[in-house]
């Protein structure tokens, strides 16, 4: 591996991050609106498929916020997981697994307390539950498929 390959996944997850912080700093009334505008989009096309009534069988926005969630928490699992991969050295991928997965934890909590200083928005415990259903799959699915090319290569 060359010195520099580690630092892009470090940029990926610390754009993700960047991104759900600047999505959790929008006032209720702006977050409102966005979500509207992207719970017609789903209506108009076709991508209900990605967001199955889960959370609630009457509010399709309900769903979409919570999906979002979902989605974006996916995309910093499995960046998480590669970076830290890619940054630790001697740790088993066991080891690797729950400190990525913990750092996901942590930052979902971190976000959640933060909005509760945003005007209109409140921390939600329900959300870090909701987030962890994105990370933990996806951080597994990772080290799953590194410790299957660890068996095979074996």
């Amino acid at each position: 591996m060359k010195k520099y390959a580690k630092y892009p996944a470090l940029a990926v997850t610390l754009a993700i991050m960047a991104v759900i912080f600047v999505l959790s700093s929008q006032p209720a009334e702006l977050s409102t609106k966005v979500s509207r505008a992207v719970t017609e989009t789903v209506q108009a096309g076709r991508i209900k498929a990605i967001t199955p009534l889960w959370f609630s069988t009457t509010n399709l926005n309900a769903n979409v916020r919570k999906w979002a969630h979902i989605y974006i928490y996916c995309a910093l699992g499995v960046s998480m997981a590669v970076t830290v991969q890619l940054w630790l050295h001697r740790v088993t991928l066991r080891q690797k697994a729950l400190l990525a997965s913990a750092l996901c934890m942590l930052y979902a909590a971190g976000d959640e307390f933060h909005q509760y200083f945003v005007p209109g928005r409140a921390a939600q415990l329900s959300d870090v539950v909701i987030d962890a259903m994105g990370f933990l799959p996806c951080v597994a699915a990772v080290y799953l498929v590194l410790w299957a090319v660890r068996r095979l290569r074996n």
